[in-house]
């Protein structure tokens, strides 16, 4: 089939639809709405790169690029026009780019419509009208869209600029003849006159409800004039400058983000500097009582000062902000007083590691007289059956389906409890499954978390630094870590089978002590009761906000803290030493 294909893309409710509708007056033209288009050739290109056939000399190299073509000569074999031009967000990805340019023979040609961030998510309110904005801004799909299509479109731009026309919205309306001209340059068509004044918005229509939940989104008036001219510091109002981000398109970019007081504090927090972090958590109560966020961090300095039901209280309006990995069980019944008897669904939070410490509360909710159903992730099921107090465990998924009285959330379970710090154990409440001991001390260590996680970044630490801490003392070595980061073993440390958690919880069972980063690793030995030392960043995770090496959580296990930001040979230096004295472990726990 010969056509010509190009490619429309850019930032969500910055002009591409209204676009789109202009160009199809054209007869020579045809735009697609969002097509799945890009999403069909994402797996051949995966395919292509992961089997590294974007080498020059690969003799399949060539095929791969004829079914791509093929792919989307099938999909446009309806098409009268022979230029056609495919919508859809994706095509800036690096990967597709490159992809594109064998298929073509030439670099994709790319029509972006952009506009100032800000305005983008004040025209997603001015649409959706949300009810009540701060859940709108922080568990919305739509701005999560607009948030990744902005970044893959900088991305897409630093990988290959020659491939981009930037068409501006603002520009777009003020004078769309220059703009459409400019377009017509780009992609080598003929001259064509176009009427702004009667734009036809049925060639481009989507299914709005349905696929984003809002109607209305594409909808396209007639005539092209700017629509409205609230100020988005009103609309988004303390979200504003959140959205703020450089004009990368621009030679000088017109904004600048500005730091909100929140990311202020978190920057102080994360280096240590907790009394200029606690003065912002302050300001921030007085300045933004609404802001979940804020709230939430607040409750970590609350638990650092000792007040464990404040703190928790606080980080409980996390879940509105979407802190937590798991939103709200969908459940129609009440949350649970901690008074009244009943069938209470325990709903674990968060990750992993989060999951495996709030089951400990099932034993303090059942001595209230209550059966208690826990529900966690699926993987870390045969972990929780045999926990004191458990009744029976569920997926996630499960939690509509399955009869209770009452539910009640893993992360603040404390709060109905009416726990202070003292009320906590730290006593085992995993089963230790028994194992064949070496005749050696035997360490196991886990130096990474899930790069998944928001935060990995601030308590990674160098491999080496673990090793080289280590490798002397007089004991055998495993590793306890999977999939990332588990080839960087020194030769020393045996590899055991951890395919599942039943797997790991044997191998940490063989252990005399873990040495672990702050993962569910640690969560699970230490639960289990085995020694355990936990390397935390200067910021550490929440449940050792409270000074000092010990935890009330987990009577075995030692918190070896970073104390400088950026300095991690510390902590490990500490580790050597306590691992030379003698006999081994005597200063661990």
């Amino acid at each position: 089939m010969n056509k010509t294909l190009h490619f429309l893309s850019g930032i969500p409710r910055s002009g591409s639809t209204v676009l789109a509708a202009i160009l199809n007056q054209n007869p020579m033209t045809h735009v697609s709405t969002t097509s799945g288009l890009v999403h069909a050739l994402d797996g051949l290109a995966n395919t292509w790169h992961s089997a590294g056939l974007l080498n020059e000399n690969d003799p399949e190299r060539k095929k791969l690029a004829q079914t791509m073509r093929g792919a989307i000569d099938a999909f446009y074999e309806d098409t009268a026009a022979p230029v056609i031009i495919d919508k859809s967000r994706g095509w800036p990805i690096a990967q597709i780019m490159a992809a594109m340019s064998q298929v073509l023979g030439h670099q994709p040609k790319i029509i972006a419509t952009v506009r100032s961030v800000p305005d983008c998510a004040a025209s997603f309110i001015r649409v959706a009208k949300p009810e009540n904005l701060d859940e709108f801004m922080y568990s919305g799909q739509l701005m999560d869209h607009l948030k990744a299509a902005y970044i893959s479109l900088q991305n897409g731009y630093n990988f290959a600029p020659e491939n981009f026309l930037f068409v501006e919205y603002e520009d777009l309306l003020a004078d769309p003849k220059a703009q459409l001209a400019r377009i017509h340059e780009f992609l080598g068509l003929p001259d064509f006159s176009y009427d702004f004044d009667n734009i036809d918005g049925s060639t481009v229509a989507e299914d709005d409800e349905n696929l984003h939940g809002h109607a209305g989104m594409h909808d396209v008036k007639p005539k092209l004039e700017a629509q409205h001219k609230q100020d988005p510091k009103d609309l988004l109002k303390s979200h504003y400058s959140s959205f703020c981000q450089p004009e990368f398109w621009l030679d000088k970019p017109r904004t600048v983000p500005e730091l909100h007081p929140l990311d202020l504090q978190l920057a102080a927090s994360t280096i240590g500097d907790f009394a200029e972090g606690w003065r912002l958590a302050q300001q921030l109560e007085a300045d933004e009582p609404n802001n979940h966020r804020a709230a939430y961090n607040r409750g970590w300095y609350k638990l650092r000062q000792g007040q464990i039901q404040t703190g928790y209280q606080l980080m409980d309006r996390g879940r509105i902000a979407g802190v937590f990995g798991n939103k709200r069980p969908d459940v129609p019944t009440p949350q649970w007083d901690g008074k009244t008897k009943g069938i209470v669904l325990l709903n674990l939070e968060g990750g992993l590691g989060d999951q495996i410490h709030q089951v400990r509360y099932a034993k303090y909710i059942a001595a209230r007289g209550c059966k208690v159903i826990v529900a966690c992730t699926g993987s870390l099921a045969s972990l929780f059956v045999d926990v004191e107090g458990v009744s029976s465990v569920i997926q996630h998924e499960a939690v509509f389906g399955i009869y209770h009285d009452f539910w009640v959330a893993g992360m603040s379970a404390i709060v109905p409890l009416g726990f202070d710090y003292g009320d906590i154990s730290g006593a085992p409440y995993i089963t230790k499954p028994m194992t064949i001991k070496s005749r050696k001390k035997r360490i196991g260590l886990r130096w990474q978390g899930s790069t998944q996680f928001e935060h990995e970044h601030h308590k990674a630490f160098p491999y080496e630094l673990m090793f080289a801490a280590v490798k002397d003392a007089d004991a055998e070595f495993i590793s306890l870590q999977r999939d990332e980061g588990a080839d960087a073993a020194p030769g020393w440390v045996k590899q055991v089978k951890l395919d599942t958690w039943e797997d790991t919880r044997r191998a940490v069972a063989s252990c005399d002590l873990v040495i672990s980063s702050c993962t569910s690793v640690s969560h699970l030995s230490a639960a289990m009761g085995i020694k355990t030392m936990v390397v935390t960043p200067i910021m550490p995770y929440f449940l050792y906000a409270l000074a000092g090496e010990s935890t009330p959580y987990y009577k075995s296990m030692s918190l070896i803290r970073q104390e400088v930001f950026g300095d991690w040979q510390a902590p490990f230096d500490q580790i050597k030493d306590r691992l030379g004295e003698s006999p081994l472990l005597r200063s661990v726990a």
